[in-house]
């Protein structure tokens, strides 16, 4: 039965952003549950350097000084057809005025619940808080570290675990129009399961530039460099709010890691009630004896 239930959760490896399931012959831990929200999946993961809502929380915590007061709310099937199911909850506060539109301290935090029943047989759950704290002593630069407590519980002897890591991250204006960004995942980890054994995750470094020169268009590209290697390749766009009220986004990841394939995202996102109202909705589309196309729904409400 243990068997079964890694194997069956196992499948989100084929997407490139999941997991790496606990095996004789691997480090494991919690999976690598996808990130956060339908805006960064409709620029297919590309958004370390302009990520400014809550998702930042996830995806760079060193832009949460400028994100506002936010309460947000996620929704994902990963894998369609399967009763393999991702839900995320967010919230993000200015710990000081805000100054310039940035806050010099901000934090926020976040609960992933990933749940899975195998088949009727046996029953997973994951769960993921993560705390994050960032520092922006100017607007042009900002620090930020973030951990995550987990704990997974199942109908299958050996597999329950519970750990805890840390994330460190970096944001930095080059220019008027130009952004860098750097996030170091996991770069501390440690996890323990219910048969004694001890592992730890395998750290992730991402690198990320953005820019605005294109007019009333951001374009945003990511690498990912994990395992030794460079997995991943994002690249991404989206619209300014046109009318003030839609923006169009789009994407596509490179996955180099394993048989290399590529997974094209899109999305839109509506914004109502003096912008206080947000919803975003994306589809990834993969290859359909990987996941198939998946839709993502994420609500935020500024507080």
């Amino acid at each position: 039965m243990k068997r079964i239930l890694t194997a069956y959760i196992a499948l989100l490896a084929l997407g490139g952003w999941a997991p790496h399931a606990r095996a004789e012959s691997s480090t494991g831990g919690a999976f690598l549950v996808p990130g956060y929200g339908a805006r960064a999946a409709g620029m297919a993961g590309a958004v370390s350097a302009v990520i400014d809502d809550e998702g930042a929380i996830d995806w760079n915590p060193a832009r949460l000084g400028l994100v506002t007061r936010t309460l947000g709310a996620s929704y994902v099937q990963l894998v369609p057809g399967a009763s393999l199911d991702q839900a995320d909850l967010a919230f993000v506060t200015p710990l000081c005025a805000v100054e310039r539109g940035v806050a010099k301290h901000a934090a926020g935090v976040m609960l992933t619940n990933l749940s899975a029943d195998i088949a009727g047989l046996e029953s997973y759950s994951e769960n993921h808080l993560r705390m994050a704290y960032a520092f922006t002593p100017q607007p042009l630069l900002s620090v930020a570290i973030a951990g995550k407590l987990f704990f997974s519980q199942s109908g299958v002897s050996g597999f329950d675990a519970w750990g805890s890591s840390v994330d460190f991250a970096g944001y930095l204006s080059l220019s008027e129009h130009w952004d860098a960004a750097v996030v170091g995942k996991d770069l501390f980890s440690r996890y323990s399961f219910d048969d004694g054994s001890d592992a730890h995750k395998e750290s992730s470094v991402v690198v990320g530039v953005a820019t605005s020169r294109v007019r009333v268009l951001t374009l945003s590209a990511d690498a990912v460099r994990q395992y030794s290697t460079w997995t991943r390749g994002l690249l991404g766009a989206e619209t300014d709010y046109i009318f003030s009220h839609i923006a169009l986004r789009g994407g596509v990841a490179f996955h180099a890691a394993g048989e290399s394939r590529t997974t094209p995202s899109f999305g839109a996102s509506l914004r109502a009630f003096d912008t206080r109202l947000v919803v975003h909705y994306a589809a990834t589309v993969d290859d359909e004896q990987a996941f198939g196309t998946t839709h993502r729904f994420t609500l935020a409400v500024r507080l």
